[in-house]
């Protein structure tokens, strides 16, 4: 078995101090290869926000290496069943294996183009979500969504710590309108849409989704998309998953514009996920109250959970301080 290879040359290459949790060590590294049989792995994750390194098997096959969710075994059985189904999405080749509570997959590495948000990549991003909500496979296992457990003093706690970010990152005038607009946002969410979803939550047909589907989560190839990361998948209403893409499409994601999904991208987006799936009255009628659930839940968790180091990013910067300002109106479903 050789030696680990080497850190991967270049600016681009991740700050290991900055990925969660820390960096993987050097034993953890040694044990993945060891128990994995693999030739080499990478030290450096290929990205700062989890701990994903490629690697090469015995058998001369190039994978990552990764930290995968708890329910491993569901997680696997899931994907494999998409695969099996026509719907393009890794599926573990190896694995899992505990080290330190941690549990670890091989995900075969796949070649291909990443975001730049061209209209076919747009396009084609749609239809492989659309593909994915409509293909029934078993998920026993999977993760089931729960609403969260929240009070109106963590609702007002959260827009204190808002109002800290958005004054420390946006000039002064911006800073004042994005916390209008957030606090507006908590109020409708608290009093109106939330409510709303809670009180017609079993009309809303639930799926297996990945519940972090970006772009940063695809990689395009010539033959099509192929979804990269499923690891936070569960079984949701489909329609918050659809509502979590818009809101959470353009972060973390290099090549993408450095702010939020247009109107006009959307509609790509949109109308190729509904070649697939035919949403219901009551998800037409539920659709702004599943914007605000997706954008309270998931968007201001982003703008609080964003180091300085992202915000400093021309890109991830920018797509930030467009969530933080964002007018959600406009954005129709298919």
């Amino acid at each position: 078995m050789s030696s680990i290879s080497p850190t991967p040359d270049g600016p681009t290459a991740p700050d290991p101090s900055t990925v969660p949790n820390g960096p993987t060590s050097d034993s953890h590294l040694l044990a993945l290869q060891r128990d994995f049989r693999l030739t080499s792995i990478e030290p450096m994750s290929l990205t700062r926000f989890a701990r994903v390194h490629r690697a090469v098997t015995s058998t001369g096959e190039h994978v990552v290496a990764k930290v995968t969710d708890t329910r491993a075994e569901a997680m696997a059985r899931w994907t494999r069943a998409l695969a099996d189904a026509g719907v393009t999405v890794v599926s573990a080749v190896a694995g899992p294996l505990e080290l330190d509570g941690n549990q670890w997959v091989l995900y075969p590495f796949i070649d291909g183009e990443s975001y730049t948000a061209t209209t076919e990549q747009i396009r084609s991003a749609g239809d492989l979500l659309g593909r994915l909500h409509a293909t029934q496979v078993p998920t026993d296992g999977l993760r089931a969504y729960s609403h969260p457990d929240t009070e109106r003093a963590d609702v007002d706690s959260d827009l204190g710590t808002l109002r800290d970010v958005v004054t420390a990152h946006l000039p002064c005038e911006e800073a004042d309108a994005a916390l209008a607009g957030l606090t507006a946002l908590a109020d409708r969410w608290w009093e109106h849409s939330w409510p709303a979803l809670r009180a017609r939550d079993a009309e809303l047909p639930r799926t297996g989704v990945s519940s972090d589907y970006k772009a940063s989560n695809v990689v395009f190839t010539p033959t099509g998309p192929v979804l990269v990361d499923p690891d936070n998948g569960g079984v949701e209403p489909r329609l918050l998953d659809l509502a979590m893409a818009l809101v959470l499409f353009h972060c973390e994601c290099p090549g993408a514009p450095a702010r939020m999904m247009n109107h006009e991208e959307w509609e790509v987006f949109a109308r190729s996920y509904g070649e697939h799936v035919t949403l219901t009255p009551a998800e037409h009628e539920l659709w702004s109250a599943a914007v605000d659930h997706m954008w309270w839940e998931e968007g201001t968790w982003v703008l609080e959970d964003n180091d300085e180091q992202a915000w400093a990013d021309p890109v991830q910067g920018g797509y930030l301080r467009s969530l933080a300002l964002w007018d959600p109106s406009g954005y129709r479903l298919p």
